[in-house]
C-alpha cells in the first residue's frame, strides 16, 4: 500500500499543459450526442510485483507490464469507455513465489471524471486530475508451483485461459493527469491505479497489484476537425502572407514593346515584312477585366486595333495594313498602344482606373508591288516643301535633315533594282473639292514639286534619262473629301518604278 500512496503523490505532481475541455460540474447536463465526443485510447503500463492476500502479501511475482486499449464517449467530462487489458508477469524470485508466466485479459467498463480548473477555481490551468474507476472480468492463465520441490523438479499445474475457475470479478481504482495540447489529435496522460480481483484458481483468494501507466486519448472526428482546422489555418497564413506580398507591390504597370521598331518595310519581300508587339501586365492579382491595343498614325488618328477580355496575349502579329486594308506608308512614325482595365478588385486596390503603355515603329521605304519581279510603287508624304511652292527656303532644320535621309533612301532603294525607269508623280489635296483648284493651283504645283524630286535623285546618282515626272493634283485621293481628319494622306508623292524590257 506504500506504493500505492507514493505513486498517488507522482500522479498529483505531473503536470500539464492545458486542462482537457469539460462543462466544469461534477454531474453532466442533457446534451445530444455529439460524434467528435467519441474517444479512443491506448497505451502501456509497468505493472508491480502482484501479492496474494492470502499469502500475507508475499509478492508472487516479478515485474511485469501490460498493454490496453479503450473505446469510449466523453459525456461533458465524463469519460465512459469500455476497455481491454492484457497484463504479464515474469517469475516470482522471492522464496514463497508459486507462480510464472502469470497473464491475465482483462474486459471492463471504466468511468473517469476530468476535474480541472472549471471545476475547482483554486486549481492551476495546467492541472487535470481524472479520477477513476472500473469493473470486468478478468481471465487468468499461468503455471503455479504447489511446492519448492515442485519447482525443482519441474512439476507445475497450468491454467489455460478459459478453464473453469480461472475466470473471476475484476476491480480498479485509478488517479491519471492529462496534458491537452489544444488539439484532438494526441491527449497524452500518465496515471496510477490499484488493481484487485478474486483468484479461484488455485482455491480462492484475493490477489491485487499496482501499476503506473500512460497513454495517448484521441479523438477521431475531432481528429479530422483538427486537421481541417489546421488546414484552414495553413491557407488563412498562406492568404495573409499573399495579401501581405499584395499590399508590398509596387504600382502596377502594362508594357507594350513593338520589334522592329525602325525599317519596317511590310512590302512583302521577305525583309521586317511582319512587326511584333509584345504585351505583358505586372502587379496585377487578377486578370484584367479587357484590354486594347491600338497602332495610331501619325496623326494620332486610330489605323489599326485588338481587342479582348481577360488575359493578354504573349504577343501580336501586324502586317502593316490597317483595319480596312490600308498599308502604311514609307518613312513615318506610328504609335503602338496598349490599354489595360485592371479587374475591379484591383481597381480597388490600387486606385488604379487604367494602365497604358506606347511604343512606336518607324517605317522604311516600301516598294509595294504592282507587278510582281517588273513593277513596284513607293509612297512617300514625307518631303517637306515650302507652303505652296517647290522650293525648301524656309522649312525647318529637321524638315531639311528629314527631306535629305527620305531622298537619300529612295535613291538607294532604287539603285538595288538595277536598270528601271522610275516615274515621279506629285499628289495633293483638294480643299474645296473643284474642278478649278485643281486645275489651276494643284496640278501645276505637284508638278513642279515632282520636277524638282527628280532633280535631287539624279544629285544621287540615278540616270536623268531613267527619270519622268507628272502632276496629278488631286487625283486618285486616298481620303475622301469628307475625311478631313485624314486629307495628309493625300498630299504625297508616289515613285513608279518599271523594270527594263
Amino acid at each position: 500500500m506504500r506504493r500505492f500512496f507514493l505513486l498517488l503523490t507522482i500522479a498529483f505532481l505531473t503536470t500539464g499543459l492545458f486542462a482537457e475541455p469539460d462543462n466544469g460540474k461534477f454531474l453532466p447536463e442533457r446534451e445530444l450526442i455529439q460524434p467528435n465526443h467519441v474517444f479512443v485510447e491506448a497505451g502501456g503500463a509497468l505493472n508491480f510485483p502482484m501479492e496474494f492476500f492470502s499469502q500475507g502479501t508475499i509478492p508472487m511475482t516479478s515485474y511485469g507490464g501490460s498493454f490496453f486499449a479503450v473505446a469510449g464517449y466523453n459525456w461533458q467530462g465524463w469519460l465512459l469507455g469500455l476497455a481491454y487489458t492484457h497484463d504479464m508477469w515474469g517469475e516470482g524470485k522471492t522464496e514463497k513465489a508459486l507462480m510464472e508466466n502469470f497473464k491475465t485479459n482483462i474486459v471492463e467498463f471504466r468511468i473517469r471524471k476530468i476535474i480541472s480548473k472549471k471545476m475547482v477555481s483554486w486549481f492551476p490551468g495546467w492541472l487535470e486530475l481524472i479520477p477513476g474507476a472500473g469493473a470486468g472480468v478478468n481471465f487468468i492463465t499461468t503455471d503455479y508451483y504447489r511446492s519448492e520441490q515442485a519447482k525443482k523438479d519441474g512439476r507445475m499445474t497450468s491454467v489455460k485461459l478459459g478453464q473453469p475457475g480461472a475466470n473471476c470479478l475484476f476491480y480498479r481504482a485509478s488517479l491519471e493527469t492529462a496534458v491537452f495540447l489544444g488539439t484532438d489529435m494526441f491527449v497524452p496522460f500518465i496515471g496510477i491505479d490499484y488493481n484487485a480481483f478474486y483468484d479461484t484458481s488455485i482455491g480462492g483468494g484475493f490477489a491485487g497489484y499496482a501499476r503506473v501507466y500512460g497513454g495517448i486519448r484521441m479523438y477521431p472526428l475531432g481528429v479530422v476537425n483538427d486537421v481541417q482546422r489546421m488546414i484552414q489555418n495553413r491557407q488563412e497564413r498562406k492568404r495573409l502572407a499573399y495579401e501581405e506580398m499584395i499590399a508590398s507591390w509596387p504600382e502596377p504597370f502594362a508594357l507594350i514593346t513593338a520589334s522592329p521598331k525602325e525599317d519596317f518595310t511590310p512590302d512583302e519581300d521577305g525583309i521586317a515584312d511582319t512587326a511584333t508587339l509584345s504585351l505583358t501586365t505586372d502587379y496585377l492579382e487578377y486578370s484584367p477585366e479587357s484590354w486594347k491595343v491600338e497602332i495610331l498614325d501619325p496623326q494620332n488618328n486610330e489605323f489599326k486595333t485588338w481587342t479582348g477580355k481577360g488575359e493578354l496575349p504573349e504577343n501580336l502579329r501586324w502586317d502593316g495594313k490597317s483595319d480596312s486594308g490600308e498599308l502604311v506608308f514609307s518613312r513615318n512614325t506610328y504609335t503602338v498602344r496598349l490599354t489595360v482595365i485592371p479587374d475591379e478588385r484591383d481597381r480597388e486596390r490600387t486606385q488604379k482606373e487604367v494602365l497604358v503603355s506606347t511604343d512606336i515603329i518607324t517605317t522604311g521605304i516600301l516598294m509595294e508591288v504592282i507587278i510582281p519581279n517588273k513593277k513596284w510603287k513607293i509612297i512617300v508624304n514625307t518631303i517637306y516643301f515650302d507652303a505652296d511652292k517647290a522650293t525648301f527656303n524656309k522649312i525647318s532644320e529637321e524638315q531639311r535633315q528629314e527631306n535629305i535621309e527620305t531622298l537619300d533612301s529612295i535613291a538607294r532603294q532604287i539603285k538595288t533594282h538595277g536598270n528601271v525607269n522610275v516615274t515621279v508623280e506629285g499628289y495633293a489635296n483638294n480643299v474645296s473639292n473643284t474642278e478649278r483648284e485643281n486645275i489651276n493651283e494643284l496640278i501645276p504645283l505637284s508638278r513642279l514639286r515632282a520636277q524638282t524630286i527628280v532633280g535631287l535623285l539624279t544629285d544621287r546618282g540615278l540616270d536623268k534619262n531613267l527619270l519622268s515626272y507628272e502632276g496629278k493634283g488631286g487625283a486618285n485621293p486616298i481620303a475622301k473629301w469628307e475625311d478631313r481628319k485624314n486629307w495628309w494622306k493625300n498630299r504625297r508623292v508616289e515613285f513608279i518604278v518599271t523594270k527594263q524590257e
